[in-house]
């Protein structure tokens, strides 16, 4: 996962990219061993302006006064609930109304989904009663964990620490230079919080693992992050990492494929001279910018030389990261088309969505069918990429695995873990847009570093946040409306993901 150089001990370092889980019985979370528990984001969205313009309404004209109605009657009969809202970090989205059903989602912080009926389905175990959801599964409605109250007083007060989902990072981050977290703070009023909302297993952080945070408060002379399961943490003792703003391209008529991207560092831009040699001029691509190719290279001695789509200019190809699909078809057999916009949705069927990743040039695809919709740099595994075995560990440490996957569950934000012999775990907070295809690897935006191109990680496939955030919700499963985690089922289409060198 994060696959930083000043990691010791790069032997267990392909386990940063284990997500976490809680021990949930049937529902177990499979991609990795039990961890921190994530945040779920809020369905809510801020009020709208009030000086912002609304419809125009024309007054109707006055009626006469109704007769008083009789007391029974004028009496308001309560609304029917029409939403569940989560009152904690994990409200579980069952397969069916049991407490050990798999579970095919969750809610958490901020998050509601609606009802398909007012009416409970039954009650089974610890569970007083089971709601069924939009648009499948059941949720346990205990008024601890999960509520029908809209106007429940936690809900305002949980809002203010819900996760931004809809920014490319739902937290605000740093790296840890070492701390403890704490569940109480003197002279903080923090109210008594629903069960489940700390992770009383990482308390101590050690250095270069992460934090997540919502909210500073000043206290006895200091300042306090309030994290993202609402415990707290010294800020002097956090250092907030510089958000990456780096993004990929949507491709269509305008831009389309091959493209260059420059990692690394600025590089010159070359133009034919007078005698049709090619000479360096004194313009430069920077760092991560791109530019469309022609198509056209030019062999000059033991170098070559590609055009670009910028007024006559070219690139001197090893400078370049060149992204261009790798075979000439798709999964299903069509043939790859470079030009035009994406293909329009299917009334039927899947979309036929799938993902090419070349590991070692650091590149990655996104595919409608047999057209190329997005494109960008990557970073993945920094001691490269292997076949996968039969059996654990797969794949050497750091490494990418190859082959062909698909998604199978999503979260919004996955709190990532790697175990340490004798020492407290690596911990990544709140990892957003993270999706899980093979083993302990993922798709998931790497807060940490900017190093797009390059191998970076510890054998998942690091994007920026800004690309993570679109992949997210271009693939499939969809995330359904307020749901924070999705787990396919058998009938829920997937996007295929195909890992190259």
């Amino acid at each position: 996962m994060s696959g930083r150089s000043w990691f010791a001990a790069v032997g267990v370092l392909c386990l940063a990219c284990t997500p976490s889980r809680r021990d949930a019985g049937s529902d177990a979370d499979p991609a990795g061993p039990s961890g921190v528990a994530v945040a779920e984001p809020s369905s809510e969205r801020p009020a709208a302006d009030p000086g912002a313009a609304g419809p125009i309404v024309t007054p109707e004209p006055p009626k006469a006064p109704a007769a008083a109605a009789p007391l029974a009657a004028a009496e308001a009969a309560p609304a029917a609930p029409s939403r569940v809202y989560a009152r904690t970090r994990e409200v579980w989205i069952r397969s069916a109304p049991r407490p050990k059903a798999q579970w095919i989602g969750y809610l958490s912080i901020g998050g509601s989904v609606r009802l398909k009926s007012p009416e409970p389905v039954r009650a089974a175990g610890d569970c007083p009663a089971f709601y069924a959801v939009e648009p499948r599964g059941y949720v346990c409605v205990d008024g601890e964990r999960a509520t029908l109250d809209a106007a429940d007083p936690m809900l305002k007060t949980l809002s203010a620490h819900a996760p931004l989902v809809d920014q490319p990072l739902p937290y605000r981050y740093g790296e840890s230079l070492g701390l403890k977290r704490l569940l109480n703070v003197e002279g903080i009023d923090a109210p008594a919080w629903p069960a489940g909302m700390h992770d009383l297993r990482h308390m101590q952080v050690r250095p270069r693992s992460s934090v997540a945070w919502t909210k500073e408060v000043e206290a006895g002379g200091a300042t306090w992050l309030w994290a993202s399961d609402l415990t707290f943490v010294p800020k002097d003792k956090v250092k907030p990492y510089e958000p990456a703003t780096f993004q990929g391209v949507h491709l269509g008529a305008d831009e389309r494929l091959p493209i260059a991207f420059f990692r690394r560092k600025p590089r010159p831009k070359y133009r034919l001279t007078e005698e049709n040699q090619l000479a360096k001029t004194d313009a430069v691509w920077e760092r991560l910018d791109r530019v469309g190719l022609t198509g056209k290279s030019r062999r000059v001695g033991e170098l070559t030389y590609l055009e670009t789509r910028d007024d006559g200019h070219w690139v001197l190809e090893r400078d370049a990261v060149v992204i261009k699909p790798r075979k000439a078809k798709n999964p299903w057999g069509r043939r790859i088309q470079l030009g035009g916009a994406a293909p329009a949705a299917p009334v039927e069927g899947p979309r036929n969505t799938w993902i090419e990743i070349a590991a070692l040039e650091g590149w990655l695809i996104a595919y409608e069918d047999d057209r190329p919709v997005f494109a960008t740099l990557i970073s993945a595994g920094r001691n490269g990429a292997e076949e996968p075995e039969r059996a654990e560990p797969f794949v050497p440490p750091s490494t990418t695995p190859l082959g062909q996957y698909r998604i199978n569950r999503k979260w919004v934000t996955k709190t990532l873990i790697t175990p340490h012999v004798d020492e407290d775990d690596w911990i990544e907070a709140e990892v957003p847009w993270s999706q899980h295809f093979f083993s302990k690897y993922l798709l998931h935006a790497a807060y940490w570093h900017n190093n797009w191109g390059d191998g970076q990680s510890g054998g998942c496939v690091n994007l920026s946040p800004v690309d993570a955030k679109w992949l997210f919700h271009w693939t499939e499963p969809p995330v359904p409306e307020g749901w924070y985690a999705v787990q396919v089922t058998r009938k829920d289409p997937s996007t295929r993901v195909v890992i190259h060198r």
